[in-house]
């Protein structure tokens, strides 16, 4: 008499304990490539075939990140353009896209922080196809970041905080979830900042 009650209560416990483990697994993904990515390890396309192969080992218990495969890791570095930078550039006081690129089935999911468009282009190894600085200029590359309350300072150097021109390293992974007959789960979502 029990078994109808209590057959889908184990269930429906085995699946939200798999559903928050996967996250859990999400979010500690994120946290580790935004590490390495923070360091230097160049994980785009046309970066180095060891890096590429790690990002592989470290996502394979989620899935793929192939262009048709379950995956996604969106690399960003924004930074808030400040008077290190320049004062009188178009981008004067505003989150901009230095560089971004992205790695996977890119039509699974799109940055939550605004996607470079336009002029930007980025080429085959992240970084934008004219100057490397052409992120002070290029108004239509804006990232709508804003994780950084208040407005990043204008300080010396060697204070506390967030300073204005310094680059952000975001790092966003995304894969598919593997639903039950009948229960779906779009995916699995994190991000990091560094």
């Amino acid at each position: 008499m029990l078994i109808p009650i209590w057959l889908p209560l184990l269930v429906g416990t085995l699946w939200i304990g798999s559903s928050l483990t996967r996250e859990q697994q999400v979010q500690q993904m994120a946290r580790d490539l935004a590490s390495m990515y923070v360091r230097g390890v160049d994980f785009s396309p046309a970066g180095d075939s060891g890096s590429a192969k790690t990002l592989t080992l470290i996502t394979q218990q989620l899935g793929t990140v192939t262009a048709s495969g379950t995956g996604v890791v969106i690399f960003s570095k924004i930074t808030y353009v400040g008077n290190l930078l320049c004062t009188t550039c178009t981008n004067y006081h505003k989150w901009t896209f230095e560089q971004q690129f992205a790695v996977g089935n890119t039509s699974l999911w799109n940055s939550n922080f605004g996607t470079a468009t336009g002029t930007f282009a980025v080429n085959s190894d992240g970084y934008n196809t004219g100057n490397l600085t052409d992120y002070l200029t290029n108004s239509s590359d804006h990232s709508t970041f804003n994780l950084i309350s208040p407005v990043p300072t204008e300080s010396t150097p060697d204070t506390d905080g967030y300073q204005a021109s310094t680059p952000v390293y975001v790092v966003e992974v995304f894969f598919q979830a593997r639903g039950l007959a009948g229960i779906t789960k779009g995916g699995d979502y994190a991000y990091a900042v560094f």
